[in-house]
């Protein structure tokens, strides 16, 4: 009788630790389908940017191709334009997009609910600096050569040696004295003038001054720094007008 007795304990306990453990296995099997079955009904809502939003609200996008407001989307979809994202695009392309991030006017309306979009790198602007479009896009190109500081000195050189030319003042750098921009940029934008004339005689003023410089050599160095950039327009410009005679 003593041996059944220990034999039924023992079955007793066998049989309940396995209704246990199945249990257990059971409990967690239904745990794993619910947290699976969690994460597959968990929807991540897309966030819209702002000036993508304002360029909906305002119908801005309805002149644009589908394939451009596709690509226009997707570059604003975080509110920032970058130099990568830009030397992606074609010249038209980028002036369409900058007169969505800079329109040339605005109702009341859409002045005080137009967004900021940071614009990395790059100096859309430039692309309208004067009237002439193969200058325009040959100065822009040459921006998106150079660094980020050459490519702001030779922009600043470039309004600075226009108003100049414009207002008949005599050709200087800018770093020669503190007031360089002499007239508004619009002012000049429709000046008439032979682009590749304006860029050698920058150069060729430039060099003389190293060529005949006395002394201080980060002068020299300073109007070197100018020439070296304008060489670079000047390839790119010289390449735009090639482009447009065998066009």
């Amino acid at each position: 009788m003593e041996i059944s007795s220990t034999n039924n304990s023992i079955y007793s306990a066998v049989s309940t630790s396995q209704t246990v453990s199945n249990t257990q296995n059971t409990s967690s099997s239904f745990n794993t389908l619910v947290n699976t079955q969690n994460q597959d009904t968990t929807v991540t809502t897309p966030k819209t940017s702002r000036i993508v939003n304002f360029l909906e609200k305002f119908n801005k996008l309805n002149s644009l191709s589908p394939t451009d407001e596709k690509i226009f989307r997707d570059l604003l979809s975080d509110d920032k334009l970058t130099k990568e994202e830009v030397k992606t695009l074609s010249f038209e392309q980028i002036e369409r997009i900058r007169d969505l991030i800079f329109p040339g006017s605005l109702t009341e309306e859409e002045k005080n609910s137009m967004p900021v979009v940071q614009v990395v790198g790059v100096d859309l602007l430039a692309t309208r600096i004067t009237g002439n479009k193969q200058f325009n896009e040959a100065l822009f190109n040459t921006t998106l050569d150079l660094s980020t500081e050459d490519a702001d000195r030779l922009i600043g050189e470039v309004h600075n040696n226009l108003g100049q030319l414009f207002t008949g003042k005599e050709l200087r750098a800018t770093f020669q004295y503190k007031d360089c921009y002499l007239v508004n940029p619009w002012e000049y934008k429709d000046i008439d003038v032979d682009f590749s004339k304006f860029i050698k005689d920058v150069k060729s003023h430039h060099e003389a001054i190293i060529a005949k410089h006395k002394g201080d050599d980060e002068i020299k160095k300073q109007f070197q720094d100018i020439v070296d950039v304008y060489d670079v327009l000047e390839k790119n410009y010289n390449q735009m007008l090639s482009k447009t005679k065998y066009a």
